[in-house]
C-alpha cells in the first residue's frame, strides 16, 4: 500500500515560491507509466496520475522537509478496514510491514478508532448522510428509509463493507445539522426528520418579516 497524501484533510500555507516550484515540477518532474510521479515507483493508486499523486511526489521526494504529517486516524479517518492487499506501507524511510502483531504506529487500524479520537472524518468511503439510504454504493435498493438520524445510520451499518465508524460519523453529522437549526436565527426549525420518504430535507432560510433594503439603493 503506497503511503500517499490524503486530500480530504490537506492544509497549505500560501507561498508564491512554492507555487512556482510546483508549476515547474509539474512540467518537468519525472513521470512514468505504471510507476507514477517521482523515482520511488509507487505504482497506481486512486489519484496517482492527478493532484494526489503529484503532491505526494513533491512533498515526499522534493520538499520532504516542508511537510508535517498528521495522525491519519485523527485527521481524515474514513472508517475503512484494511485488507490483505494493504499489508505493506511504503514510506520515504523504506517499507514497513503491516499486519497482525506489528505495533508500528504507522500501521494503526484507523477503523477501530473511537469517535472521540477522530477530529476530521472522510466520508468518501462511508455513504454520505444526505443520501438518506436510497441506494447503496453498489446501486442496490436499501429497504431502511427511516425518517430520523438513527434510522439513516442503521441503514449504513447493515452493509458488510461499512465499518462501525460509518454509522457513528452519520449520527454526528445529523446531530450537528439539527443543532444548527436550533441555534441559527435565520434557519427554520424542522421536525427533526431529515429524511422523509427517502428524500433528504435541506435546511431552509426563514423569510424576513421586513425585507432589507440597503440605504445606498435609495440614493
Amino acid at each position: 500500500r503506497a503511503s500517499v497524501i490524503n486530500l480530504s484533510f490537506f492544509l497549505l500555507r500560501p507561498s508564491k515560491k512554492t507555487f512556482n516550484d510546483l508549476v515547474e515540477r509539474y512540467l518537468t518532474g519525472p513521470f512514468a507509466k505504471g510507476k507514477g510521479w517521482g523515482k520511488m515507483g509507487r505504482g497506481s493508486f486512486p489519484g496517482w496520475m492527478t493532484t494526489q499523486g503529484f503532491l505526494t511526489y513533491y512533498y515526499d521526494e522534493v520538499a520532504n522537509w516542508a511537510k508535517v504529517e498528521m495522525n491519519r486516524c485523527a485527521f481524515g479517518n474514513s472508517g475503512q478496514d484494511y485488507n490483505g492487499d494493504n499489508s505493506i506501507l511504503i514510506t520515504n524511510g523504506g517499507n514497513v510491514k503491516c499486519g497482525e502483531g506489528n505495533e508500528n504506529s504507522e500501521c494503526n487500524e484507523c477503523s477501530q478508532s473511537t469517535l472521540l479520537e477522530v477530529s476530521v472524518a472522510d466520508l468518501s468511503y462511508c455513504r454520505a448522510p444526505w443520501v438518506c439510504g436510497n441506494d447503496d454504493a453498489d446501486g442496490g435498493d436499501d429497504e431502511n428509509n427511516d425518517d430520523d438520524a438513527t434510522g439513516a445510520a442503521a441503514a449504513v451499518s447493515t452493509a458488510d463493507k461499512f465499518s462501525g465508524l460509518c454509522p457513528k460519523f452519520q449520527n454526528a453529522w445529523f446531530s450537528g445539522r439539527l443543532q444548527m437549526e436550533d441555534v441559527h436565527p435565520q434557519l427554520q426549525k424542522g421536525s427533526g426528520a431529515l429524511c422523509i420518504e427517502g428524500r433528504y430535507q435541506p435546511m431552509m432560510l426563514l423569510k424576513p418579516a421586513v425585507s432589507y433594503r440597503p440605504d445606498f439603493m435609495d440614493q
